[in-house]
């Protein structure tokens, strides 16, 4: 198989796992060098995986890397994502695609104006778990979709301490971490139509209170939302309602279930690749865990970029795509419109429901 050649921009925390699977696990690609802002944590990196330490510059202009995979803070994402497009790169990046919905659809335009495939995480749907899920919901286990119900909680009080770019505009609550849950419904429902509900930031001025740390004791400003309440109608006219809760406490127990008119499924934590899917029949107290079909229940983080470099060789659609993750953001927008304008926010992007892993792939 011909491999893809990959750039990786930004060697934080997360690009660890996103580069040991491309090296490790999937075959469809080459991680050629990497870069970011400082070149002793690029030359550590590169160090670390025996790959080539390079600057952005180099990276773009190296005619032999065909992808770049963007790991950076989602503040640069635009800057990063756009440079990488007009050299004529294809980009898989780490979400959010932008910063808001109008950045994400330039991108996306830019994208398909050169041929150029853009992708984006959550690639977790991917993973074994919400797979099983859509297998279920195709196969007609729980009757017609009516309706869904998505929780989740998180303590950020304790991760402000130690993850910068959280308190940052894109790293909120529901464009960091609700996002999961979001891709999880938009690649079993498809695309949303209407969005309504709230969004806050509760005690935006906080002290660091880990006396380890060399902020301690210093003040701070939440500058994006830690708790969004909304009503989502989608396409299809299923209907439902999400919590992300960020002023509140760990462990994460996430809740997202799917009601139909013969049964109803709960998902697992949409933050990982595996776990249970449990159905409950119609008529029935009891439940059952479903029999999993699908490979990927590790951290899998890095098989949206896989799938994204088959598509390039096979000329098909990849199923991480840009214009999902550009719909997400304009829901996620359209919830602040709605709570600062008290009406509805009527959705104007679209995009195709990913195709279904049929557990046979190969990435």
């Amino acid at each position: 198989m011909d491999t893809i050649r990959v750039g990786v921009v930004g060697v934080g925390m997360i690009s660890d796992i996103f580069i040991e699977n491309m090296i490790n696990t999937f075959t469809s690609l080459e991680v050629a060098g990497c870069t970011a802002r400082n070149m002793e944590h690029i030359k550590a990196k590169a160090e670390k995986y025996n790959i080539t330490p390079m600057t952005i510059d180099e990276m773009i202009g190296d005619n032999t890397i065909n992808m770049i995979v963007n790991l950076t803070p989602p503040d640069v994402h635009y800057e990063i994502i756009k440079r990488s497009l007009e050299s004529g790169k294809h980009v898989y990046t780490e979400k959010p695609l932008a910063l808001g919905y109008g950045q994400a659809k330039e991108l996306l335009n830019l994208a398909e104006s050169r041929d150029l495939l853009l992708g984006c995480s959550p690639d977790t749907f991917l993973g074994s778990g919400v797979q099983t899920a859509i297998e279920a919901v195709n196969s007609g286990m729980i009757g017609d979709v009516t309706g869904f119900t998505v929780m989740l909680n998180r303590g950020l009080d304790f991760l402000y301490e130690y993850i910068g770019f959280i308190i940052k505009p894109g790293g909120g609550i529901g464009y960091d971490f609700g996002v999961y849950a979001l891709t999880a419904l938009f690649s079993i429902l498809g695309p949303a139509e209407e969005v309504c509900g709230f969004m806050q930031t509760n005690r935006p001025f906080r002290e660091y209170k880990n006396p380890m740390m060399p902020k301690y004791g210093q003040q701070y400003k939440i500058e994006n939302e830690n708790l969004i309440a909304a009503a989502i109608k989608m396409r299809n006219n299923v209907i439902g309602t999400v919590m992300f809760n960020g002023d509140s406490v760990f462990p994460e127990k996430p809740y997202i279930s799917l009601q139909g008119t013969q049964g109803m499924l709960y998902l697992p934590d949409p933050n990982g690749f595996g776990g249970d899917c449990v159905y409950v029949p119609a008529m029935s107290e009891s439940d059952r865990i479903l029999p999993v079909h699908h490979k990927y229940s590790k951290d899998s983080r890095g098989i949206g970029a896989a799938d994204m470099a088959l598509a390039i060789r096979e000329g098909r659609a990849h199923r991480a795509s840009g214009a999902m993750a550009c719909h997400l953001l304009e829901l996620l927008d359209g919830i602040a419109n709605s709570c600062e304008t008290k009406t509805y926010t009527t959705m104007a992007s679209d995009f195709i429901k990913p195709a279904p892993l049929t557990g046979k792939e190969v990435f």
